[in-house]
């Protein structure tokens, strides 16, 4: 029992250290932001703030469109994950409880892309959407990531575990299959489209290589876009730097709030079958 009770001990340290550790830079950039820019770039290291002040975030949204970028990346991250959201659990649930030819091939195929390198497809992918003329859009950093083998991945594990018997008897009912997977396949799936959503929302909201590909006029750039502005525009201002860090983080962290219920219920269910 002393022994037991000696192991959890070490194990409660061990996350506490892990959890500090994971804590400290974003406590660091929080500190920082507040701070006055002679107290943040001073040569020494202080983990509190003499005097705490808002300036930085004031002088950030007065000499760039930060709000803007802000708003052009919600746009981009709304729109892939609503789109994300529908065609993987639509393909998912095709997978999951539909029987046609080469299903088992085709699923393998698709998950076989999850090993391509995305710095391959770099340049065909630019080819591709300047023939689309979609360049300078937004169209190359939403339409692309509807369908990711990922996500339709995760939907089809997830799907697989609602009961066949419960579709049989709603075709029974005259149910299409498009009904089935709105009014019912959809519902129970709640804990899915959390986790899909949240993680598409981060992966979107993150990235930076391809906005960076894609889009040439400063008006239409996303946040990714804005926070490598701050490195040129306020290279010794690292109050500044680390305000448009603090705020870029703010919708990921609200979403992910509201949804970890949910996102902890599909990690703990996903590939189980009932």
């Amino acid at each position: 029992m002393k022994r037991l009770q000696l192991n959890r001990v070490l194990l409660y340290i061990l996350m506490t250290i892990a959890g500090l550790a994971m804590i400290a830079p974003f406590y660091f950039m929080i500190v920082t932001s507040l701070k006055k820019l002679s107290e943040a770039t001073s040569l020494s290291i202080s983990l509190l703030v003499k005097e705490p002040t808002l300036q930085a975030y004031r002088d950030l949204l007065q000499d760039l469109p930060y709000l803007q970028f802000m708003g052009n990346s919600l746009i981009v991250s709304i729109a892939t994950t609503a789109g994300t959201m529908f065609f993987c659990t639509l393909a998912g649930y095709a997978f999951s409880k539909h029987r046609f030819p080469g299903r088992e091939k085709i699923f393998a195929a698709m998950l076989a892309t999850m090993m391509i390198p995305g710095s391959v497809l770099l340049v065909p992918s630019f080819l591709l959407m300047r023939d689309f003329g979609w360049l300078n859009t937004y169209l190359p950093l939403i339409v692309p990531g509807l369908a990711g083998a990922f996500g339709i991945f995760l939907s089809k594990q997830f799907i697989d575990a609602i009961p066949d018997d419960l579709l049989d008897a709603a075709r029974i009912d005259g149910c299409s299959d498009f009904r089935i997977y709105w009014n019912i396949v959809l519902p129970l799936s709640k804990p899915l489209l959390a986790t899909l959503g949240i993680l598409t929302f981060l992966w979107s909201w993150n990235r930076f290589l391809d906005a960076l590909i894609y889009i040439f006029d400063e008006k239409l750039y996303t946040l990714p876009l804005g926070i490598s502005l701050l490195q040129g525009r306020f290279v010794f201002n690292e109050n500044i730097q680390m305000a448009g860090a603090a705020l870029a983080i703010i919708p990921v962290l609200v979403i992910f709030f509201i949804l970890q219920k949910q996102i902890v219920k599909s990690l703990s269910t996903t590939g189980l079958k009932g």
